[in-house]
């Protein structure tokens, strides 16, 4: 504040000085200033001109917009008018017009003087070190903010995830690696998951994103997935729209529910395949953003901690979309099966067309094998404020190694309804018009079918969801769905979940009834949590119970809470009718920056149980240099250089390591800001920009650098040779003459500087490299 303070006295002088016509600068009695010490005359010269020689790291504005940091030289011929070069502007995202800037454009010097055009002016702040551009609209090139594609850098990760739970049966182990190779524009992925069972590869790919045509091209192992005529897994190739890289437009994102009676594992699984497997504790669950293999039933398996298994399932109904006027959705796809009931030798080819006109949609879809042929088409249609209805047909003809074809149809009406919004309704019909219509999924040529067995084949199917926001409060969700078959049987299921959150208290009630056939099971969740703060820490104590029909009641209370910001823990007691002896557990979590753990370990009079799980990931960049670990697991990723470790982004907990890197997740096709936490940078660094923008491509990895400036500063008081205090007002610069500041009172000067500083003078008072240590508290100098 003190330097300010002189500075505007200072400014003040000098525009006095030069408003007047007759005074000279050499004529001027320089003694006015502080006890009439002696003063540098060039440097008060220099002040009088509009640019005051030297290096600075300026904050820049356009037109009262912040433009960030960046590193100007003033050289003796700006004093007057500042000149810079078309590479600096650009640099500093201004984008001037050659044409309208053509008089003040220099050749000799091949740099703009902007300020020489008469609506234009440029403003150098000393005090603040900024650098103010205002330009007429004219003079600017129009910069339209249209981020292209960045498809990122070479790079070669590796998800990994393992968890082991033993119980008082046996021993399960499950655990999954998702390799990722980005080259060039291309994508490979392939996966694995491993159990004790079985090993498997669901997915072995390469993709690449074409911008034109809002598609990706796929080559390898995928799925055709298609909710007309079904699909299957396959290899082959594959060029299918993706909605996402349209703006506002969201995916299908199936959500798995179910109640858990006890430390359990949760197991997904697909066409025989294991798709999804974690550890959860007692209590309701929700299991979101899973990839699917295509279309067919999920099977929920829910293994308690004493061996008994829930098996639920889920009928997978996609509800089709409305696509805008004008807007195409399509897929062509060409390969071989992978999987199905059996063996299918041959090629196929699939493809869909979906086209929006002003009202409604239409969709087809086809699929040939040399026996089987699928067709089917829709039609989705607004109804304006009473929602959205979609229609679907399709036909099925199978030829059989036995002569014998099959061949059927199926019909699907859906329904949705945003009713307000608070209450989403969600209704799904399909009927089969024969019991010979066969899945491509499940048609295996080669298999002499029993003509018994179409009586177990799917008739009719019916789905409602309804979820609703009471208030603030409150919240409900009930969705049921019901499967007949063609020799009589009939399967069912309800959830339904309400859940309450006052200021003192949250209420969870999770209800599920299931029926197949003459076979009828249900069960019950009730959990009570009350939040509270002790020792500066959130603490909650819960007590749960849960009923099933088949099994007995299971009753626990606990509390949660954390030691730190990385870890938590849990520790509760539960006790089953009939079993006698309670049960002691204790659950904690860490989330690391290199990885996630989590564990649990039970007690249950002379038995002891467990489970432990880790995750996290490993990222190669074979041109920088690098290999990260981190606990991310995103697809898409952006890597930032700030030269630095330990600075850390706003949307991301995971700080740079010791190259510098940060990982930082992000959306694919969306624009994201990517922001530094400015406060954990070092003292002695500056960025040039402190945000960026970019829209990345799904499952990219995006390198990008900050550039970072390291700036020395020094706070100085200074004493000449006798002793005293340098005196207040005088001017100091560097032994080669570029100004750094004045002097406050008590001799003290702050200096910032973007070079090291190698001695610089006060007055006839010369302060030596050796006098001066590169630190940021005040030092005591004496001149030589």
């Amino acid at each position: 504040m003190k330097i300010s303070f002189y500075l505007v006295k200072l400014a003040f002088g000098i525009l006095f000085v030069l408003g007047s016509q007759t005074l000279l600068a050499s004529d001027l009695n320089w003694g006015f200033l502080q006890g009439d010490a002696s003063v540098n005359k060039s440097a008060f010269n220099d002040m009088s001109s509009r640019y005051i020689p030297g290096r600075y790291l300026v904050d820049v504005e356009l037109n009262g917009t912040a433009m960030g940091k960046r590193v100007l030289t003033v050289t003796g011929q700006d004093k007057d008018s500042l000149c810079v070069d078309e590479i600096w502007l650009k640099d500093a995202n201004i984008h001037v017009s050659s044409e309208f800037y053509a008089l003040e454009y220099d050749l000799a010097r091949q740099c703009y003087q902007v300020e020489q055009e008469k609506d234009s002016n440029v403003e150098f702040d000393f005090s603040t070190q900024t650098l103010r551009f205002g330009i007429p609209q004219r003079g600017l090139v129009k910069n339209d903010v249209n981020y292209e594609w960045d498809y990122g850098t070479s790079a070669l990760r590796a998800d990994y995830s393992a968890n082991v739970s033993v119980n008082d049966v046996n021993t399960n182990l499950y655990s999954s690696i998702g390799l990722l190779a980005n080259i060039g524009r291309w994508v490979g992925s392939s996966s694995m998951s491993v159990t004790q069972q079985s090993i498997d590869m669901p997915m072995v790919t390469a993709t690449r994103a074409l911008y034109d045509w809002k598609a990706d091209l796929i080559v390898g192992k995928t799925s055709t997935g298609n909710s007309l005529v079904g699909g299957a897994s396959m290899l082959g190739i594959g060029l299918t729209s993706n909605s996402n890289m349209l703006p506002n437009k969201v995916g299908y994102t199936p959500v798995f529910s179910g109640i858990a009676n006890s430390d359990s594992r949760v197991t997904l699984s697909q066409n025989g395949s294991t798709v999804y497997s974690e550890m959860v504790p007692p209590g309701p669950f929700d299991i979101r953003n899973i990839s699917l293999l295509g279309s067919g039933d999920i099977t929920m398996t829910i293994t308690e901690t004493d061996g008994r298994q829930q098996v639920s399932f889920f009928p997978l109904t996609i509800v089709p979309n409305m696509l805008s006027p004008d807007d195409w959705e399509y897929g062509l796809y060409a390969g071989l099966r992978d999987r199905g009931l059996g063996d299918l030798d041959g090629a196929f080819m699939s493809g869909n067309l979906g086209y929006g006109f002003d009202g409604f949609t239409l969709k087809s879809s086809v699929l040939m094998h040399a026996k089987y042929l699928g067709l089917g088409g829709a039609f989705v249609t607004g109804l304006g404020e009473w929602g959205t209805v979609g229609v679907e047909g399709s036909y099925s003809h199978a030829m059989y190694d036995d002569g014998v074809t099959h061949s059927g149809g199926k019909a699907v009406v859906t329904y949705t309804k945003k009713i307000n919004n608070n209450t989403d309704l969600q209704l799904v019909g399909a009927q089969n018009t024969s019991k010979l219509y066969t899945e491509f999924s499940g048609f295996a040529p080669a298999v002499i079918r029993d003509r018994d067995e179409n009586n177990k084949a799917q008739k009719s199917q019916y789905n409602i969801s309804l979820t609703h926001r009471f208030s603030n409060t409150f919240n409900g969700s009930v969705s049921a769905w019901q499967r007949k078959y063609w020799g009589g049987g009939v399967t069912s299921a309800v959830n339904g979940n309400v859940s309450a959150n006052f200021d003192f208290f949250n209420v969870n009630l999770g209800i599920k009834t299931s029926q197949t056939d003459t076979v009828t099971d249900y069960g019950m969740s009730l959990s009570l949590s009350v939040p509270f703060s002790a020792f500066n820490r959130n603490v909650s104590t819960y007590a749960l119970m849960n009923q099933n029909r088949n099994g007995p009641a299971t009753y626990q209370s606990g509390v949660s809470s954390s030691l730190n910001d990385r870890v938590d823990y849990t520790a509760d007691v539960s006790k089953t009718d009939g079993s006698g002896q309670p049960t002691y557990n204790l659950r904690s979590n860490y989330k690391g920056d290199l990885t996630q753990v989590s564990g649990r370990m039970s007690k249950s009079g002379g038995s002891v149980t467990g489970s432990a799980s880790m995750r996290g990931a490993m990222i190669a960049l074979p041109t920088k240099d690098d290999v990260i670990f981190t606990g991310n697991i995103s697809d898409t990723i952006v890597i930032a250089n700030v030269g630095e470790e330990g600075v850390k982004f706003v949307s991301s907990p995971y700080p740079s390591n010791n190259k510098g890197n940060a990982v930082i997740p992000v959306s694919a096709y969306q624009v994201n800001n990517i922001t530094l936490l400015g406060d954990t940078l070092p003292v002695d660094v500056e960025l040039s920009d402190t945000n960026k923008k970019l829209v990345p491509t799904n499952r990219a990895v995006v390198y990008m650098p900050f550039e970072s400036i390291k700036v020395k500063r020094y706070l100085f008081q200074i004493k000449n040779q006798q002793g005293n205090y340098v005196p207040t007002g005088s001017w100091a610069t560097t032994t080669d003459g570029l100004p750094l500041g004045f002097i406050s009172q008590h001799g003290v000067l702050f200096v910032n500087s973007v070079d090291e500083l190698k001695g610089f003078i006060v007055d006839n008072c010369n302060v030596a490299a050796s006098a001066i240590k590169e630190i940021t508290e005040l030092q005591e100098v004496h001149c030589e």
